[in-house]
């Protein structure tokens, strides 16, 4: 590595980092066996994420950790004060009932509590079903967002909308996931790892009741949580904080 060269890596891990010696170049076999990155994720919402309709109390938490394990790059740890599902990673942020305000009172605490890397982000369908002000209801998830980003600036966070064939609701949560989706323009300008991800339009025999889905909904809804979350670690962007 030229010195030109291996000054600026320096000065990009320091900038990361704060200063640091660069380390030896790593052979090509020390990379292959190298130990997997470990990402803590916090899954975080109402009882949709607290799994309510599943089998396994676990919804779509336990299907999306089955799907991380079938790589090596990286293994997750979920982070969180609740504990729900018999599998090896049942911790989580999931409370029932919990509307988007009910969340951001606990947000600072939790994020320093855990520390995550990456948070799984669903929210505010009981602020559209059983909410006293269902109008600004993407006004307070915009508020939400920025806390998480104050609390916690490098971290990744994966919005995923609210299901869109929800019964009774179509027409609310197609607005609320239209406001949803376009925070993303200006989290990215302002640096922020922020990504909206569309959750599944679910068939009728994909829920277990009017708003929450069964194992099967659940499964989808994990599938497009990993699709966002592998496609991140596979660009290196996390763990962001994963400095010597």
């Amino acid at each position: 590595m030229s010195p030109l060269v291996r000054r600026a890596v320096a000065v990009l891990v320091s900038a990361v980092c704060g200063p640091l010696a660069l380390p030896a170049v790593q052979s090509a076999s020390a990379a292959a066996t190298a130990t997997p990155k470990v990402v803590k994720v916090m899954p975080l919402g109402d009882s949709i994420t607290l799994g309510i309709g599943s089998s396994t109390d676990a919804g779509y938490r336990l299907p999306l950790w089955r799907m991380t394990t079938t790589q090596s790059r990286y293994t997750v740890q979920f982070v969180g004060s609740q504990h729900d599902g018999d599998f090896p990673q049942p911790w989580h942020e999931g409370h029932g009932g919990w509307k988007i305000d009910d969340i951001a009172a606990h947000i600072d605490g939790w994020l320093a509590a855990q520390s995550p890397d990456v948070v799984l982000l669903h929210i505010g369908i009981n602020d559209l079903d059983s909410g006293t002000d269902k109008e600004h209801a993407p006004d307070r998830l915009a508020a939400l967002v920025d806390r998480i980003f104050t609390d916690r600036p490098g971290v990744d966070l994966i919005l995923q909308g609210l299901l869109p064939t929800t019964q009774g609701l179509q027409d609310q949560i197609q607005q609320y996931n239209l406001r949803a989706e376009n925070l993303a323009p200006a989290e990215e300008d302002a640096g922020r790892h922020f990504h909206y991800i569309e959750a599944p339009q679910l068939t009728p025999n994909e829920f277990h009741d009017r708003l929450h889905p069964n194992d099967l909904g659940y499964t989808r809804m994990a599938d497009a949580y990993f699709q966002a979350l592998n496609a991140d670690v596979g660009n290196a962007q996390l763990p962001l904080k994963a400095c010597p």
